[in-house]
């Protein structure tokens, strides 16, 4: 079947570069009906629709529960330089998408299993000073239409394969949703052991999934040390990885850190390995780059196949982010390209995520571990503090929790959250982020007991988002 969709994808493609007779300009005023984007966070199928009744109904009995709004405007009736989009179905592989070329639309229907549902709404086939383009992308046997570069970079670090643009259509002033939440993993090495209770690991997973929309969880971090000696013991990473299912079944952007735990300088039992260098092997991780490999939200790499360093671009709250996950204690050359990353996404609110950066009592760490190279007070002074845009930072490895707010030299402030708890249960920090009113307030919470620690709330303001 992949093979199949493979070579549909090549004909599609082949087909878009057929020479077009040049159309005439769209009638711009034509194109203001709502077009609803639902996205079915179990298949990964989308729907576009002119009706708002029947998104709610795909919604509420056919599980396309990800509402992503109205990106764009379109035409239900016929207008001058409009073509009509057509809306195939292909009943096998229950896949939806959108076509305006005709000669596609017969390949597809002849080929390929797709039944034609007719014309859906009509757009402009080419560019015009009131459209957008609206692109198309394949993955296994689903369809997905993405309306902002934010989708189109978070559906190619997902391994969705672009197709192009599939038509023009006017972009929709919407609403802005300003308010959204993270939710931030401590340390979760304990939880990790073959025949450990999945109602920690997984069942913290389970729920940030089954609480996606309460939340409006917009994306998952984990502070490092994933494991306790997984790299010595491969089974840790086996199960580890079940961690990460639910939220890939909800559609959930993720990104994991790396802790020493999950690197060859700890053998069994949790402690450095003797007679060994802690220096070399804290940078060596082949198992946590086998296991998560694809599996991350991923824009871009310090290094290719390594999650060691990475950034990932997304959008939420209407502004851009940027979450950027750097190895524990990092080294120089490390830090310099962090900065050329963050100073070349200065649109972008950054959240810099590395296992160490305070210690248990709130203080930046001046320490770089006994077997690291820069303290987390080296990455302040060189990174953290030095650029407006970075908002927040996020480790673990020490203490329960903890938290701060800096201001840079720039006049930004900075809020930083510490979270391991090495806990029994399965704690999970929130942060709840509101761009309206420059405002971030966080809790935690363990759901497998269903304890709360109101001690560690936190709210912080005047954080004057980047826009």
């Amino acid at each position: 079947m992949i093979a199949i969709r493979k070579m549909f994808s090549a004909t599609l493609l082949a087909i878009a570069w057929i020479p077009r007779i040049a159309a005439a300009a769209p009638d711009c005023a034509a194109l203001d009906d709502p077009i609803y984007h639902r996205v079915n966070p179990s298949s990964q199928a989308n729907l576009l629709t002119p009706w708002q009744s029947e998104a709610d109904s795909a919604a509420a009995n056919h599980g396309f529960t990800d509402d992503r709004g109205t990106p764009v405007l379109a035409s239900r009736t016929p207008a001058s330089g409009l073509v009509a989009a057509h809306r195939l179905y292909n009943g096998s592989s229950n896949d939806f998408v959108w076509i305006t070329n005709p000669a596609e639309i017969a390949g597809a229907v002849a080929n390929y299993g797709y039944a034609d549902k007719g014309t859906d709404f009509y757009v402009s086939p080419e560019p015009a000073s009131c459209t957008q383009p609206v692109h198309r992308f394949l993955k296994g046997n689903k369809h997905r239409h993405a309306f902002s570069d934010a989708e189109r970079s978070a559906l190619l670090a997902q391994g969705w394969t672009a197709e192009g643009v599939s038509f023009h259509a006017k972009p929709a002033a919407a609403p802005v949703d300003t308010t959204f939440s993270i939710a931030v993993l401590p340390d979760t090495q304990n939880e990790v052991f073959p025949g450990a209770p999945a109602a920690r690991h997984v069942g913290r997973a389970q729920w940030l999934a089954d609480n996606r929309q309460l939340l409006d969880l917009r994306f998952v971090l984990h502070t490092g040390d994933v494991t306790n000696w997984g790299e010595r013991d491969e089974p840790q990473y086996q199960v580890a990885v079940s961690g990460v299912v639910p939220l890939e079944n909800a559609g959930i952007a993720f990104a994991y850190t790396p802790g020493n735990h999950d690197t060859r300088a700890v053998c069994a039992g949790g402690s450095a390995c003797p007679g060994e260098s802690a220096i070399v092997n804290v940078r060596l991780l082949p198992l946590f780059n086998q296991y998560f490999g694809d599996r991350f939200a991923v824009t871009e790499r310090m290094e290719p196949g390594k999650l060691d360093n990475y950034y990932t671009l997304f959008e939420a709250g209407g502004v851009g982010w940027m979450v950027l996950s750097l190895e524990l204690w990092p080294r120089t050359a490390v830090v310099d390209w962090a900065k050329s990353a963050v100073a070349a996404h200065p649109a972008h609110n950054v959240i810099v995520v590395t296992h160490m950066y305070l210690d248990g009592d709130g203080s930046i760490s001046t320490s770089n571990g006994g077997y690291g190279a820069n303290s987390p007070r080296y990455l302040y002074d060189n990174l953290v503090g030095q650029y407006p845009n970075v908002r927040f930072v996020f480790s673990g490895h020490t203490g329960q929790a903890a938290s701060r707010t800096d201001t840079g030299v720039h006049g930004n402030r900075i809020a930083s959250f510490l979270q391991s708890f090495h806990s029994p249960t399965n704690p999970v920090r929130i942060v709840e982020i509101d761009t309206a009113a420059d405002t971030a307030a966080s809790w935690i919470y363990a759901p497998q007991t269903a304890t709360e620690y109101p001690e560690y709330d936190v709210r912080v303001t005047d954080l004057d988002f980047v826009r």
